[in-house]
């Protein structure tokens, strides 16, 4: 049985949403008319507004303002810094408008009036709503998920184990909206070891022996400081592991620091066809290609029933312990990967849907300028962030690069190798 849908809609949601389309149809109106207004030749803007000839300073001022005005209006929101702002810019161009309109009232020319009255009133629907549902650093709050979680029957014998390859540098304001550019934040590469008896599987490979050469192949603005640990295929050998026993890695996607291991991990690589084609056609990130080259690709798909609210699944090993879902957000294929351990225990393996624990914990999405950078469809990222907001205290959230989330998953060592 699934988990049944979130208990409740947040407040006034549609609302929330509503505002968007008003506070861009406003902005949008506001900075085209204000740059077309500046951009015209002053005797064709005279033809057009004949006041302009009377007073050109504040012809230039209002126009000038109005681009300001909708700059403010959209701005503060879409970045999620200091949104507040969207409100006193909104109440700013209500004054506008409605200066402009005794403006023209005065003038005798009551005709002129009609636009600025809408967008005043489209202006104050925004002050209003925004105060009412405000935007804020934090994305909504999702309901959570009630009744029984999904059958898993695990083996008695199955286990999971991590295996931390190293960190590299990020600071906080490129990892979460509202993070410190102060602070510093060491991103994760880690492996995770899942033992079965129907045979094995790594999710995502960490840093590989050759990641200082793999870092160089960036671009430049991609590289950071970092600190390399053994890698995965190291610590499997100095745990004694049976290498036959490794069906192949479970990448959740194809970006260089999942795949890095892979060259020195010489067994097949599990990925949906989606992300196969994403990472053929990635010119940023040419690791993938080159890691892969000599291994068995093997595509699977996840057209099995929904899970979790996610649309679609894929039990890889039919007993419910590992579950594939789609994310294709992040890249075009990425998938989360769902495990229940015999005592019980779930975990959420998520990949780069969020990097930081916040973006679940404190409902945070990437900066803007990192979304637009590092994922392809934001839309579907901040869907698939709901749907595990909704989950979080059901199980362990494990974004891939947050230390924080693999708390509790134990270390490989010799005495966490099943015997087969």
């Amino acid at each position: 049985m699934s988990a049944s849908a979130p208990t409740s809609t947040p407040p006034r949601r549609h609302l929330y949403y509503a505002l968007w389309v008003v506070q861009w149809l406003l902005a949008l109106s506001l900075i085209i008319a204000g740059v077309l207004k500046l951009a015209l030749p002053f005797d064709q803007a005279v033809a057009m507004f004949p006041w302009a000839a009377d007073v050109p300073l504040l012809y230039t001022v209002t126009s000038v303002l109005d681009v300001v005005g909708g700059v403010g209006v959209i701005l503060p929101s879409l970045v999620r810094i200091v949104p507040r702002l969207t409100v006193a810019a909104a109440v700013g161009v209500v004054l506008l408008m409605l200066s402009a309109v005794v403006f023209y009232l005065v003038r005798g020319e009551a005709s002129e009036i009609v636009t600025n009255l809408g967008l005043a009133a489209a202006a104050a629907l925004v002050a209003w709503g925004r105060s009412v549902v405000p935007i804020s650093a934090q994305l909504p709050e999702p309901g959570r998920m009630t009744g029984p979680l999904p059958a898993a029957a695990p083996p008695a014998d199955m286990k999971i184990a991590q295996l931390p390859t190293g960190t590299y540098m990020t600071r906080a304001a490129f990892a979460v909206v509202g993070g410190a550019f102060t602070e510093q934040r060491h991103f994760a590469s880690t492996a995770v070891l899942i033992q079965h008896p129907k045979g094995d599987l790594l999710i995502d490979a960490g840093f590989g022996a050759d990641a200082d050469a793999h870092i160089d192949s960036l671009p430049s603005f991609r590289r950071a400081p970092h600190d390399l640990a053994d890698t995965a295929s190291t610590q499997l050998d100095a745990a004694g592991y049976d290498r036959t026993r490794l069906l192949g890695v479970l990448l959740t996607h194809s970006h260089w620091d999942h795949v890095s291991g892979l060259d020195s991990l010489h067994v097949p690589v599990l990925m949906t066809k989606a992300e196969r084609e994403y990472a053929a056609k990635s010119k940023s990130d040419a690791v993938f290609a080159a890691v892969s080259r000599d291994h068995e690709v093997r595509e699977y798909a996840v057209d099995g029933p929904a899970y979790l609210g996610f649309p679609s699944s894929f039990d890889f090993y039919g007993d419910g312990s590992v579950v594939i879902v789609p994310a294709a957000g992040h890249t075009t294929g990425s998938v989360v990967v769902f495990v229940t351990i015999p005592s019980g225990k779930r975990y959420a393996f998520i990949g780069d849907l969020t990097w930081q624990l916040d973006g679940i914990t404190g409902r945070l999405e990437k900066p803007l300028m990192m979304r637009m950078l590092a994922d392809s469809d934001t839309t579907q990222v901040r869907r698939d962030m709901e749907r595990i907001m909704a989950l979080q205290d059901r199980m362990q959230v494990v974004p891939a690069h947050d230390a924080r989330g693999y708390v509790g998953i134990p270390l490989l060592a010799a005495s966490e190798v099943v015997a087969r």
